[in-house]
């Protein structure tokens, strides 16, 4: 009988010693911690998935509100497959290869709009481009650039950019419909 109760007593305190012994605590950092030392955190705390999605959230919400390529070049490095640094980095690409003035500029912007569109195929941005690159290599050509820009208009689109993708489908049928017209 006393043997019971002393294995009563010290189970019950070894359950009570569990209750008040916590955990340790994760690590809360700071969102410079973050941003700047992603590289040193994810090395001490490797395999910390919460660490490595926050370090991701902050790099890209700073990367967004600055416009900062290499923020997220640095993101690629972390995270190879992460969608919002590919799409934004190949929509640059693309802007940069638009503003150039021969036609193979144009083909390596539609190819880089391509592949943004494939990272967010919800957005209509990367197909309005595509419709403008179309344009400036060939405008004799009406019908890629049409099909680009209606295809924007079934995704989503700032008001803005809505406002604009109609604009440029406005212009391109009356420059269609000229064209035609001076052809009869």
């Amino acid at each position: 009988m006393q043997n019971k109760f002393y294995i009563t007593v010290f189970i019950t305190f070894i359950f009570w010693i569990e209750g008040c012994v916590s955990p340790p605590e994760k690590a809360v950092f700071s969102k410079e911690e973050l941003l700047f030392n992603s590289d040193s955190l994810l090395s001490i705390y490797p395999n910390d998935d919460g660490l490595l999605k926050s370090i991701i959230s902050e790099k890209v919400d700073y990367a967004n509100k600055n416009n900062d390529m290499i923020m997220y070049k640095e993101i690629l490095k972390i995270n190879p497959n992460n969608p919002i640094a590919n799409y934004r980095l190949l929509m640059n690409e693309g802007l940069k290869s638009h503003k150039k003035d021969y036609k193979n500029g144009q083909w390596d912007a539609i190819q880089f709009f391509s592949k943004a569109s494939a990272y967010m195929d919800t957005l209509g941005e990367p197909h309005y481009w595509m419709g403008k690159a179309y344009e400036k290599k060939d405008e004799m050509d009406f019908e890629l650039p049409l099909e680009s820009y209606k295809k924007s208009l079934e995704l989503y689109l700032t008001d803005n950019m809505r406002l604009q993708v109609t604009q440029s489908i406005n212009a391109l049928i009356k420059r269609k419909k000229t064209y035609e017209d001076f052809w009869k």
